[in-house]
C-alpha cells in the first residue's frame, strides 16, 4: 500500500477512535446531549486536531509540526479576514428574516447550543472557536485535505475530506439532541450540507493557508445555525447561502480547469496537482495526474 494512503488512513481511524471514545459511552448508556454542558460531547472534538498532531510527528517529525503549527497561527491574510468572519452576517440576515416573519428569538438564546455550558457570550465563543473551530480544522483541512492535494485535484480533496468528515459524526446522531431526530432525507441533506461546507472551508483555507481563518469560519457559522436562537428560518437561510455558494465555487472550479479551488501561490502549502488550460476545440481538458512522490 502507498505510504500516503497508509498514513491518511491511519490519520482518519485515529481521528475517529478519538473523538468515538467519549462519545460511544454516551451513545450506549443511553445519555442525550442537551443545552447547559452535562453530558456534553465537547471534548471529542478535539479529536481531529489530535489525531493530526500525533501523525504529524510520527510522519514528518518536528519540522512537520512546526510546519502545522505555522498554519495554525497564520494571520496575515489581509481582506480575507471579511471572508472569515462572513457568517456573522448571515448571522445578521437570520436574525433580520426571523424578526420579519414574527419569530425573532430571545438575546440570550444565541449563546445557547447543545453541548455547551451556559457561559455567556465571552465562553461560548472562545469554546467555538478553540474546541469547535481548530479542534475540526487543524484536522480536516489543516492535516487531510492538504495532505491530499498534494496528490490529487483539491476539489477531490475536498470531497474526500467532506465523506470522512460525515462519518465522523455518526455517534452523534445517537446523542445530540439536535441530530436524534434526523430521518433519511434529513441524514442526505446533512450529507450535502457538510459536502458544501466542506467546499467554502476548502476554498478559504487554500486562499490564505490559514487553519485560523477556517476555525473562525466554522465558528461563526455555528452561530448563524446551531445555537437554539438559530433554529428554524436562520438556520435556513445560513445553510441555503452556504450551498448556493460551494455550487457557484464549484462551477467556476470546473469551468476554470481547477484554477478556483487550488491554493493561492502565496500560502505556505502548495499542491503539487497543476490545472491545465482548457482545450480549445476538444473542448475541457481533464487535470493531470500528480508527480509521484520520492
Amino acid at each position: 500500500m502507498n505510504p500516503t494512503v497508509r498514513r491518511l488512513g491511519a490519520y482518519a481511524l485515529l481521528a475517529y477512535a478519538l473523538s468515538w471514545a467519549g462519545w460511544l459511552p454516551l451513545a450506549l448508556t443511553h445519555q442525550v446531549v442537551r443545552v447547559g454542558g452535562w453530558p456534553t460531547y465537547l471534548p471529542g472534538l478535539l479529536g481531529p486536531a489530535l489525531a493530526a498532531v500525533v501523525v504529524t510527528i510520527v510522519a514528518a517529525g518536528r519540522d512537520g509540526v512546526r510546519d502545522l503549527a505555522r498554519r495554525i497561527l497564520r494571520w496575515r491574510i489581509g481582506w480575507w479576514w471579511l471572508v472569515a468572519l462572513s457568517p456573522l452576517a448571515l448571522l445578521g440576515l437570520g436574525y433580520a428574516a426571523a424578526a420579519i416573519a414574527g419569530q425573532r428569538p430571545a438575546e440570550q438564546d444565541l449563546w445557547l447550543i447543545n453541548g455547551f455550558p451556559r457561559w455567556g457570550p465571552v465562553g461560548v465563543v472562545t469554546l467555538l472557536v478553540l474546541v469547535n473551530g481548530l479542534g475540526e480544522e487543524t484536522g480536516w483541512r489543516g492535516f487531510l485535505q492538504d495532505s491530499l492535494q498534494r496528490r490529487v485535484r483539491p476539489l477531490v480533496a475536498m470531497l474526500v475530506v467532506a465523506a470522512v468528515w460525515t462519518g465522523w459524526h455518526a455517534p452523534l446522531f445517537a446523542i445530540l439532541d439536535g441530530y436524534r431526530g434526523f430521518t433519511v432525507v434529513t441524514l442526505v441533506g446533512f450529507a450535502i450540507g457538510l459536502a458544501c461546507g466542506a467546499v467554502v472551508l476548502g476554498w478559504l483555507y487554500n486562499r490564505t493557508g490559514s487553519v485560523l481563518a477556517v476555525a473562525l469560519w466554522h465558528a461563526t457559522y455555528n452561530l448563524s445555525s446551531a445555537t437554539v436562537a438559530a433554529r428554524g428560518l436562520a438556520a435556513v437561510l445560513s445553510t441555503t447561502v452556504v450551498m448556493v455558494g460551494a455550487v457557484l465555487l464549484v462551477a467556476v472550479d470546473l469551468k476554470t480547469g481547477g484554477r478556483t479551488l487550488r491554493p493561492a501561490a502565496d500560502t505556505p502549502r502548495r499542491t503539487t496537482w497543476t490545472p491545465v488550460e482548457p482545450l480549445p476545440i476538444r473542448g475541457p481538458s481533464r487535470p493531470t495526474a500528480p508527480p509521484a512522490a520520492h
